[in-house]
């Protein structure tokens, strides 16, 4: 499913081009992938959260990494997910085994705007992979119709809940686009041949 050697590749490449973590949120993973976890230990979170993994994502962390470089400050490792995840469901039982609520992206208008916009509730069956910045994280469906999804949460800045497509999709999008703008800030850089 994941082409290893390139995406390990690939970031190598990305972290030559930007040696001094000039690109957004480089400065926190570094353009660097933390080691992949076993199956056992995806088997153990597994049982912790009661539910199962979407498949591009748990051969994403047993193969490619465990969190570290991805889009924005990059993807948070499971333990950093769950501690982060806490502060949104403390208290609620069964969140992760709760389906995610949505089917279309959702921003209700100010107006109509529930008192509880910001509440759990809203994103149960998804696991914040990583965060944005400016109070915004980017999550994975784990449970639901659009399990394997990525959906970005900006209920923070009144953005509401949107969808940002499937995990592999938007992680090699991710890597695509970086590896292009690190190359474009390079030869920008690259002193003038005389």
């Amino acid at each position: 499913m994941w082409d290893v050697d390139f995406i390990h590749g690939r970031i190598a490449e990305i972290r030559r081009l930007d040696p001094e973590f000039r690109l957004f949120g480089a400065c926190k993973h570094r353009h660097r992938l933390k080691p992949p976890l076993s199956t056992q230990e995806i088997l153990a979170f597994e049982k912790r959260m009661g539910v199962e993994l979407p498949a591009a994502y748990r051969t994403f962390l047993t193969t490619v990494g465990n969190g570290g470089a991805g889009p924005h400050y990059g993807l948070f490792d499971l333990a950093e997910a769950l501690r982060e995840d806490e502060k949104w469901h403390e208290g609620m039982p069964g969140f992760y085994a709760t389906p995610f609520p949505h089917t279309t992206n959702w921003n209700p208008q100010f107006e109509e705007q529930p008192e509880d916009y910001e509440e759990a509730r809203w994103i149960t069956g998804s696991l914040i992979l990583g965060h944005f910045g400016c109070g915004a994280y980017h999550r994975l469906v784990v449970t639901g119709e659009l399990t394997g999804e990525v959906w970005f949460d900006d209920r923070g800045s009144d953005g509401g809940v949107t969808r940002e497509g499937e995990f592999a999709d938007w992680y090699l999008s991710w890597l695509d686009q970086t590896y292009r703008k690190a190359r474009e800030v390079a030869e920008k850089d690259a002193p003038a041949p005389w």
